[in-house]
């Protein structure tokens, strides 16, 4: 194994030891700055020569030698020592939250460009590159909602540090929490920030860019057609009726196509069932699962319901997550089962005898 590879697979060991080594380079740098500066005020005067004063002019004179050591002549002529001003030491906290961002910028893994998935023939190998790939970026973008969290969870509200606060702010922002109560954004914050099933990933990737076909997925990086509404965001949809003015959004590179995926399942409004679903399984100790998280995507489609069926149905037919039969969905003894149940449309349709009907009505 090279050293990078280690690197990237053991961050946090890497992260931990480089911030022992900066607190404790801080640390003696503070004593050694503090221990010199005592020596020098034991140390006795001595006068330097003073410089010759012209007698026609006020003695005043700030003079500096080559050196730049501070001194001045005083009425009488007589030099005195400016005092020392000793550098604020830098927080280690705020030293060490640096490093540990540069830490995981420099081992984040390299985002590969999407892959012309148009050009695969065989629709099993296409579909094996598209989850294999968008595995990947799924893996990350989870990684880096758990970092997140264990950020949120260190924080101490009492004692927060000013980056922090700032953090918590931003944080607060990009996930629609109005409050500026720190306990509250950090209670908030650790229920809306959670990692979403690679399952539903790599399901709703699929469908919304047609396995990375679309001409969104491959000019704009969008995998999961998220809207922008600023002139020029995006890409303009050829349907997009008159007068509406959202585009479909562009990004860099597949890798934040995903990541604001996970944030606007984490923090949009349309989306608290999901969220909801999340919470209860998790305070049950049961497994977060696709198949669950699914039923609070009524929001994401016009379809609605059809539209959580495709998304359950490409989860199933591509073995995406274990599947079973007899789910606690559809059972009314399961506590989270109620925030699953999917309220379908009545169909009505037309009996040529006795006119419309509605199935189940006399």
């Amino acid at each position: 194994m090279n050293i990078l590879a280690f690197l990237r697979k053991n961050a946090w060991l890497t992260g931990l030891v480089i911030f022992f080594i900066v607190a404790f380079l801080l640390n003696n740098t503070e004593k050694l700055t503090f221990k010199s500066f005592q020596t020098e005020q034991l140390k006795p005067e001595s006068t330097p020569p003073a410089p010759e004063i012209s007698k026609t002019k006020k003695p005043d004179i700030v003079a500096k030698d080559d050196n730049k050591s501070n001194y001045s002549l005083d009425s009488k002529g007589q030099t005195s020592l400016q005092p020392i001003t000793i550098p604020r030491p830098v927080s280690s906290a705020n030293v060490a939250a640096r490093i540990s961002h540069a830490i995981e910028s420099s081992l984040r893994p390299k985002v590969e460009p999407l892959p012309d998935f148009s050009g695969i023939i065989d629709v099993k190998t296409k579909k094996t590159r598209f989850f294999d790939y968008l595995g990947q970026l799924a893996r990350t973008a989870n990684n880096k909602i758990v970092q997140i969290r264990k950020e949120i969870q260190r924080m101490q509200p009492h004692r927060l540090t000013k980056q922090q606060v700032q953090r918590l702010n931003r944080l607060s922002k990009s996930h629609k929490i109005k409050t500026k109560v720190a306990a509250e954004q950090i209670d908030l914050l650790l229920r809306k920030i959670d990692t979403v099933p690679a399952a539903l990933v790599l399901a709703q990737a699929a469908n919304e860019s047609a396995w990375g076909t679309s001409r969104f997925a491959i000019q704009g990086n969008n995998l999961f057609g998220q809207w922008c509404f600023s002139l020029g965001c995006g890409l303009i949809p050829s349907g997009r009726p008159e007068g509406e003015s959202y585009e479909v959004r562009k990004f860099k590179n597949p890798q934040e196509s995903v990541d604001a995926y996970i944030r606007n399942l984490n923090s949009h409004a349309s989306y608290i069932g999901l969220r909801r679903i999340r919470e209860c399984l998790i305070n049950n100790d049961q497994t977060v699962t696709a198949r669950a998280l699914s039923a609070g995507l009524i929001s994401y489609s016009s379809r609605g319901v059809d539209y959580i069926d495709d998304i359950r149905s490409m989860i199933r037919i591509n073995q995406l997550e274990p599947w079973q039969k007899s789910w606690w969905g559809n059972s009314d003894q399961h506590p989270c089962s109620e925030l699953v149940q999917l309220i379908r449309p009545i169909i009505i349709t037309e009996d040529p005898i006795h006119g419309i009907t509605i199935p189940g009505e006399p």
